[in-house]
């Protein structure tokens, strides 16, 4: 990552007294920041080749970063919103003894049974850089099973970054607001890695994501318009959030925003439609780790709704005989931790099923082995009803499943502001709701059967991931009994 830590060096003696980094009320100029990243590298120099690092988004965070990559050391992020048995396979699995933390954070490490080393404040010159290029190892969650250790290179890193400047455009003039951990490699890439390349500033705020659902809308909007962003990545219950704060009037839309990305799933056309109205420039992007997050994204120039725009630049997108969207590039991952399935000439089949139009958007369907074969031989991807459904404020998850009979289940989770319509509403007028939700569905497609559960119910049974998406083998298991009842026209509601 040396283009990096030179862009780095170039802004520290350019632009030494310019704000890279605001938290809270502590803010780092260039000239510190390379400094402190200087005086985290000489004191670790010693340090195992593979190292961890558990640390709340935040400078230290950032220093830590950067010092490994100076080291030519393999940085293995481990997510805060993991559970302790996850980042307990993570350090065994990656062989890591030493973690790089925060004083708050050490009698966690020596929890899981690793070396706590302090992230301190000493500063220095910037050692050489090391003859080891280093890597960086991204744990994916998953639906089922134990994380796996993505291996990503420089060479991966460079590819996406680049791809990104071109189609995003970030400038010296941008204030991205980050909220996403850092942990994720997305937001490690447009929270550090991007601001740094060209000389901009980004404003954190990570705190954000641990507060109650209404509360949180609130402060991300609150947050935008103090902070006087201009850029911000977000997923699309944060963006939906937000959409309806402010379609209230709730809190008032900064006029700086230009470039609003959302990804980690589908985005609702409505709500998108909505965000743009409002003056939320919202665009769909789409990615996996395995691919360096970031496959294909809508930018100003180049954007079409419903789709998640066109491949970023370095990246081939083919679509197999079965619909199978399959990358193929720079930024291709070098493979998992231990050689679980090897990658063949920088090519991966994603396992996502999508297409590509006449002008090369691509357009996502939904998970290869999600899919759901009808009574009537038809293929339903999940995905595609589960995003009509999300589209009303009033749900705040959807997740369509299988029946008996060999059609489709709703099952709806209320949305902070939808709580007390579903706790009011009866059978036929829930039923009604995914009805009409689904319309534009062919019959095939569309739920008739639909279950409502409280609000936080499928994070309360354990049916989500730690980065908040359905384990959908977990939750057939769960709601199978209400699958497999025979279906009694009269009873076709039911609250859990």
């Amino acid at each position: 990552m040396n283009f990096l830590l030179q862009a780095l060096s170039n802004w520290a003696m350019d632009s030494p007294n310019t704000i890279a980094f605001t938290t809270g009320g502590e803010t780092i100029s260039y000239r510190r920041l390379r400094r402190r990243v200087g005086g985290l590298a000489t004191e670790t120099a010693m340090l195992p080749e593979r190292v961890g690092l558990l640390a709340p988004n935040g400078i230290d965070w950032i220093v830590a970063d950067l010092a490994m990559w100076a080291n030519g050391r393999t940085l293995v992020p481990l997510p805060e919103f993991f559970a302790d048995g996850q980042l307990a396979h993570i350090l065994s699995d990656g062989g890591i003894d030493a973690v790089l933390t925060t004083e708050e954070r050490a009698a966690r490490v020596q929890a899981l049974g690793a070396r706590p080393v302090i992230i301190g404040e000493s500063e220095s010159e910037m050692p050489d850089p090391s003859s080891g290029d280093g890597a960086r190892i991204i744990y994916t969650s998953g639906s089922t099973g134990n994380p796996k250790g993505v291996v990503l290179g420089p060479a991966q890193l460079q590819n996406t970054c680049g791809g990104l400047l071109a189609a995003a455009r970030p400038n010296s003039s941008d204030r991205h607001l980050s909220v996403l951990p850092f942990s994720m490699l997305l937001e490690n890439i447009c929270g550090i890695y991007l601001p740094i390349l060209v000389g901009g500033q980004a404003h954190i705020a990570a705190s954000i994501l641990s507060l109650p659902p209404a509360e949180m809308a609130v402060a991300l909007a609150e947050t935008a318009l103090s902070s006087k962003a201009t850029t911000t990545v977000l997923v699309p219950q944060l963006l939906t959030a937000w959409v309806l704060i402010a379609s209230v009037g709730r809190v008032a839309v900064p006029d700086s925003l230009r470039f609003v990305a959302v990804g980690g799933a589908a985005v609702p056309d409505p709500i998108a439609k909505r965000a743009r109205e409002l003056g939320i420039p919202a665009y769909e992007g789409y990615g996996l780790s395995e691919c360096c997050s970031v496959v294909a994204i809508n930018v100003p120039d180049a954007d079409r709704q419903g789709s998640v725009g066109k491949p970023i630049k370095g990246l081939d997108v083919k679509i197999a005989a079965d619909g199978e969207i399959v990358v193929r590039g720079a930024p291709v991952m070098q493979g998992y931790l231990g050689g679980e399935r090897q990658v063949v000439e920088q090519t991966w089949p994603t396992g996502d099923l999508g297409h590509l139009d006449e002008d090369g958007y691509l357009y996502v369907q939904g998970r290869k082995d999600n899919l759901i074969v009808t009574a009537n031989g038809r293929n339903v991807s999940p995905e595609w009803p589960e995003t009509m459904l999300a589209a009303d404020p009033r749900v705040g998850r959807a997740i369509v499943l299988p029946t008996l009979e060999g059609g489709l289940a709703a099952i709806l989770e209320p949305s902070m502001l939808g709580q007390a319509w579903f706790e009011g509403t009866d059978a036929a007028a829930l039923q009604q709701l995914t009805t009409a939700l689904c319309a534009e569905a062919p019959d095939y497609a569309r739920p008739w059967r639909t279950h409502a559960v409280a609000a936080g119910y499928f994070a309360d049974n354990d049916l989500l991931t730690a980065n908040n998406r359905p384990r959908r083998g977990a939750i057939r298991e769960h709601f199978e009994p209400l699958l497999t009842e025979t279906l009694d026209k009269g009873n076709t509601h039911a609250v859990l």
